[in-house]
């Protein structure tokens, strides 16, 4: 909890080059956070870098609640002129995202499947087209829909752990990606 009037700190990474030799560690910048219940945000007013990190557990599937949230977000710091790039990384241990809520294609009324279908769409169009510089800090397993939100943005990069895995498995089992 921050007290009124106060900003948060985040903590930014060492400076390359001579001054990360000379300053050993972190330094704490002030920043302003939001959040909603799937996706916590953190933007860093002097680098003008924000960090989304997804907070679904178990898996961080995308549903569509977390899309919505997703697309908010995005939005938001689309909006904030201090805001130049983001970074998308999980709060999940061990995933990144596991990729479409499967709960949302089964079971619902059509009305249902065309906004989620729509909330899928949007997601990957507003994070293609996004004028930031965005980037995947894949910290985890990325199947399926988790690998699609990795690959739309402009640099990836994954922790080298063997047991994470990345991947279109719907390739695997013969289902055509949407057009778009």
């Amino acid at each position: 909890s921050v007290p009124p009037g106060m900003l948060p700190l985040c903590r930014q990474p060492p400076a390359w080059g001579r001054a990360a030799r000379q300053s050993p560690g972190h330094l704490l910048t002030p920043c302003r956070a939001f959040s909603n219940n799937k996706i916590l945000v953190e933007l860093d007013e002097s680098s003008g870098v924000a960090m989304m990190k997804f907070k679904s557990p178990p898996v961080n599937s995308l549903s569509l609640d977390f899309l919505t949230e997703f697309c908010i977000s995005l939005e938001k710091l689309e909006n904030d002129r201090s805001c130049r790039g983001v970074i998308l990384t999980s709060a999940v241990p061990k995933i990144f995202s596991s990729g479409l809520d499967i709960t949302e294609m089964c079971g619902k009324n059509t009305e249902h499947y065309a906004e989620f279908w729509r909330a899928v769409q949007e997601t990957w169009l507003r994070l293609y087209s996004s004028n930031m510089v965005t980037v995947a800090a894949i910290n985890g397993s990325s199947p399926a829909g988790g690998c699609l939100l990795a690959l739309t943005c402009d640099y990836r990069i994954m922790v080298e752990n063997p047991k994470f895995i990345i991947g279109l498995n719907e390739a695997q089992l013969g289902i055509v990606a949407p057009f778009w």
